[in-house]
């Protein structure tokens, strides 16, 4: 399966050489790639789903589910820093270049940070209460740290007053979903797409606070995808969880994706950047893959209590 996928990826790395070659256009080529990849891996789950033997791991439609959401996951978060600084080239978002734009990049990679340091809570063998004074205290501790590294560096730190509006968001969530898995995966998600549909319908720094708050929603992401994808799988699990790591492929291709919307209007440019209306429009890239995570948490809950397994019940049960 790895080798397959590994072939179709191919035409994505020579897209600019077969476009000059065959006259393809590179949109077409890196959208037909994305789609085959995710049209193999559902037909292989519909096969093995009608007849499960001699699919190993992959005969458990959660593994399969898990693989297509750690390509959809590792993508988006890859593409929603990809064209940022394009984005941020446009007066109405900022007008910033590329000498002055870092801060705000380094705040969505930093967002990662306090979403990641938050979920970090969790493992620790601390009292209930602790827990949830922690869960507050520390994202803004992260962020904190992250204004006084730009800071030290000269950075517009003013930039940033707001932002903690969102981190209450990410706190929100952590809350609510209570550690379980399902329920913090369809929460971040969820908060994700209606973060892109804001950025989608404004400009400015409310825009750019919602891209870049889509790293708070990431950073929990990836052990929900990867813990409900090798549920059950039993003496299978260590093959599903290579399968599982071979999918950041996604950060491959479906920023290219996102780039070959960029690409249809390229009628204004500033040093050689894309930065019209399409640079805006690409964001609805990312939605769709927000949206098919959110589908892809409903799916996979049910599938796996059609196994017997209610994930969230368990990880409650189990006092974590």
């Amino acid at each position: 399966m790895e080798i397959l996928i590994g072939i179709i990826f191919l035409p994505v790395l020579f897209a600019d050489l077969i476009q000059e070659k065959t006259g393809i256009q590179k949109p077409i080529i890196i959208v037909s790639a994305l789609i085959i990849i995710l049209a193999i891996l559902f037909i292989s789950m519909q096969l093995a789903k009608s007849n499960p033997d001699g699919w190993g791991a992959m005969a458990y439609p959660q593994l399969v589910l898990g693989m297509i959401a750690i390509f959809v996951y590792v993508g988006v978060e890859v593409t929603i820093d990809n064209n940022f600084g394009a984005l941020l080239k446009r007066a109405d978002f900022g007008g910033y270049d590329e000498k002055h734009n870092s801060h705000l990049i380094a705040l969505y990679w930093g967002s990662l940070m306090i979403g990641r340091w938050t979920g970090a809570v969790s493992v620790f063998n601390f009292s209930k209460q602790l827990k949830r004074i922690l869960t507050v205290i520390v994202p803004f501790g992260a962020f904190a740290l992250i204004v006084l590294v730009n800071w030290m560096k000269g950075s517009p730190v003013e930039d940033y007053k707001y932002y903690p509006i969102y981190i209450i968001f990410i706190i929100a969530a952590n809350f609510f979903a209570q550690e379980k898995p399902i329920k913090l995966l369809l929460s971040v998600a969820t908060l994700a797409a209606i973060l892109i549909i804001i950025s989608l319908f404004t400009t400015g720094i409310v825009a750019d606070y919602s891209i870049i708050a889509c790293g708070l929603c990431n950073s929990v992401m990836w052990p929900c995808i990867f813990a409900l994808a090798i549920a059950g799988l039993g003496k299978y699990t260590s093959q599903g969880s290579a399968f599982l790591i071979t999918m950041i492929l996604g950060g491959a291709i479906i920023p290219p994706t996102q780039g070959a919307v960029i690409d249809m209007d390229k009628s204004s440019e500033i040093n050689g950047i894309a930065t019209g209306p399409y640079t805006h429009l690409s964001y609805i890239v990312p939605l769709l893959c927000f949206a098919y995570l959110i589908w892809h948490t409903i799916k996979t809950k049910n599938v796996l209590k059609a196994q017997g397994l209610d994930f969230d019940a368990q990880v409650a049960s189990s006092g974590h």
